[in-house]
């Protein structure tokens, strides 16, 4: 039972995308479970699990064991048909958030899940899947390339706390060098966006993952700077804010657009008001941002803002644009 405990133990700490040594799979057991045994029994434990399960070595010195790429999700106790089914639904809605990379990692807990409610006997639960879609109102992007051995390094940065050396091609096309404190990370419409801070500067900024050319690790932690808040910050400089808080006024045409507005708010003091001729006018407090901009802009000609002034010349100076690029037609 002893030896049959210590594989278990081993099994489950062995890594699928990085290697574990011997030496650090025995002072993992010793320091996590209290149990002291040779290396010399590592080794032969080692030997006899690969004999069983999916493992590789890397034939380094002192060995590094991890489990082959394709080797299905191992689990003690197993997934049951609960959590196969919040996988199932998972790989379905998620692949269009994640990295190529993470969703590899996953892909063994994907197919366990599958072949777990392929087999299940709730019926419920294994039909689940078929009934459920999320669909978005916007367009839908591709996400971009990003090299498996970037996403590698910036997520161990994260994981760990660690700074990385990065190439980062900026908007320009122009390639710079930074020291990277990473902060945290956040997915917009397929895109990964790191905050992080660069160099000796305080102040965090936005980096785009793909546009990484190279990462390497470095010995130094990461520094978090005096009151940063990720959720804070995600929450305005991704919705790319143009100036402070303003007092929308708009006018829209369309009542299923009104319906809609008035089943899922735009704000906690939105007001709307039904006007003369089937018009409706809406009054909310809103971040003046470029994503605010781009909802207006997708209502089309349904919409019209009245206020503030600033805004509503924005909408007229694009208004006389368009009818410059459509040649007035």
């Amino acid at each position: 039972m002893d030896t049959l405990d210590r594989h278990w133990k081993i099994l489950r700490m062995i890594p699928r995308r990085q290697r574990i040594s011997t030496t650090e799979i025995r002072s993992h057991l010793e320091l996590n479970y209290g149990i002291q045994t040779t290396l010399r029994t590592i080794q032969r434990d080692m030997i006899s699990l690969s004999g069983q399960f999916p493992l590789e070595c890397d034939e380094s010195s002192p060995a590094g064991w991890r489990w082959m790429k394709d080797a299905p999700a191992f689990d003690i106790p197993g997934m049951d048909p609960v959590a196969a089914l919040a996988f199932s639904l998972a790989e379905k809605h998620i692949t269009q958030l994640l990295p190529h990379s993470v969703l590899t990692a996953l892909n063994p807990y994907f197919r366990t899940a599958e072949n777990r409610l392929a087999h299940t006997t709730e019926s419920r639960l294994s039909t689940w899947p078929d009934k459920v879609r999320v669909v978005s109102r916007s367009i839908s992007f591709i996400s971009p390339r990003v090299p498996e051995e970037i996403s590698e390094t910036v997520y161990t940065a994260l994981m760990e706390n660690r700074r990385f050396q990065a190439t980062y091609r900026i908007l320009s096309g122009r390639i710079k060098t930074y020291e990277v404190n990473p902060l945290g990370m956040a997915v917009m419409d397929r895109l990964t966006y790191l905050i992080v801070t660069l160099n000796a500067h305080h102040d965090p900024v936005l980096l785009l993952l793909h546009r990484i050319q190279k990462a390497e690790l470095l010995e130094k932690s990461v520094v978090v700077p005096d009151g940063f808040d990720l959720n804070a910050y995600i929450s305005k400089e991704l919705s790319f804010p143009v100036g402070e808080d303003i007092h929308l006024k708009a006018r829209f045409s369309d009542p299923y657009d009104i319906q809609r507005l008035e089943e899922a708010p735009v704000s906690v003091d939105q007001k709307i008001h039904k006007l003369n001729g089937g018009m409706f006018e809406l009054t909310a407090t809103l971040a003046d941002t470029f994503q605010l901009r781009w909802w207006l802009r997708g209502y089309g000609d349904e919409v019209e803002v009245l206020a503030p002034e600033a805004l509503r010349q924005e909408f007229v100076e694009m208004t006389r644009e368009f009818e410059k690029m459509y040649g007035g037609v």
